[in-house]
């Protein structure tokens, strides 16, 4: 659909041009010569998605220093990454290297595993402790796995 900022859909499913105040088709909009773009919010997700961007560009994994192959079973074909702690806390795994590198099979079979999570859940409160003694794990990811 256009992106116009007097294109309204009304309760019918009809199109209205605020701007002529009349019905139109979709084809009559794009070919308007009045027609004006409204982007109210790009600026704020670009800025979001360039700061993950960034984020994902720069990961580290604290468990090995061997990105180039995976984690689990030592393949190095199509390598993907596992955040430790995904959702709300996926861009604090990113930060605090609590990552694994995984092949997408070991990534596939393992992202949903509950015993897996758990185990790396620990492993991972852990291993932020002793890395980062100077932070607190429970004020940065709100929950305490130990």
């Amino acid at each position: 659909m256009s992106n116009c900022k007097y294109l309204k859909q009304k309760l019918n499913k009809k199109l209205e041009c605020k701007l002529n105040n009349k019905i139109i088709t979709l084809k009559d909009c794009k070919n308007c010569k009045c027609k004006e773009y409204d982007f109210p919010d790009v600026g704020k997700m670009k800025s979001k998605s360039n700061k993950l961007a960034k984020l994902e560009k720069n990961r580290f994994s604290l468990f090995s220093d061997d990105t180039t192959k995976c984690f689990i079973c030592g393949s190095n074909y199509k390598l993907t990454w596992h955040e430790i702690f995904g959702g709300r806390n996926r861009s604090n795994s990113i930060k605090y290297g609590l990552c694994l590198r995984l092949c997408l099979a070991c990534h596939v079979r393992y992202q949903n595993d509950i015993n897996f999570n758990k185990e790396w859940h620990i492993k991972g409160q852990t291993k932020f402790n002793e890395v980062y003694p100077g932070l607190k794990f429970i004020e940065i990811f709100k929950k305490n796995w130990l």
